[in-house]
């Protein structure tokens, strides 16, 4: 489906962002997504799906349960209560909202080898999704892809699409 379809269950009278959780709210229009968003992956081999905090978590723990995955969950720093010596951080980076953050990840999550598909709603200026394709480079995963409701390509973004697989539904292209 096209992103237009999507766009009529778009929140777009918010006073950031828009908010794309009304599309959660349908049930058929959820089940699109899911479908429209593991199309371009359906013929390669993955063992899990990793979701960022905190939309990545509703849509790709669903696709994760669709397609009989592991999930990984992605957190913001601090969150995970593991000890320190069971997770895995980044370094602070600052994101679309200009604030400084982190993200972590539990050690165990990745096994050496796995196959992994990334998932978020929405891909900006790619610093969060670079920091956990960094997370789970260095715990010996592979990215096979990353699926996204929208993302923007740009020079910050350009990575991610030529050298991770970043397919989007829409994709805002400014370059």
């Amino acid at each position: 489906m096209e992103y237009e379809y999507y766009s009529q269950f778009i929140n777009k009278e918010t006073k950031e962002r828009c908010d794309v959780t009304p599309i959660f709210e349908n049930p058929e229009v959820f089940s699109n997504l899911l479908g429209d968003l593991i199309e371009p992956f359906k013929d390669i081999d993955f063992n899990k799906i990793a979701g960022l905090d905190a939309l990545g978590f509703v849509i790709g723990g669903a696709l994760a349960q669709k397609n009989n995955k592991g999930f990984i969950c992605i957190r913001k720093g601090g969150k995970l209560p593991g000890a320190h010596d069971t997770v895995l951080k980044t370094s602070p980076f600052i994101d679309y909202t200009s604030t400084a953050k982190s993200f972590e990840i539990n050690k165990s999550s990745v096994k050496k080898g796995e196959k992994i598909l990334l998932v978020d709603e929405w891909i900006e200026t790619g610093t969060q999704m670079r920091a956990s394709v960094k997370l789970i480079e260095e715990l010996g995963g592979e990215i096979i892809g990353i699926t996204s409701l929208c993302s923007h390509k740009n020079k910050q973004t350009q990575i991610l699409f030529e050298k991770y697989n970043l397919k989007a539904i829409r994709i805002i292209d400014e370059m």
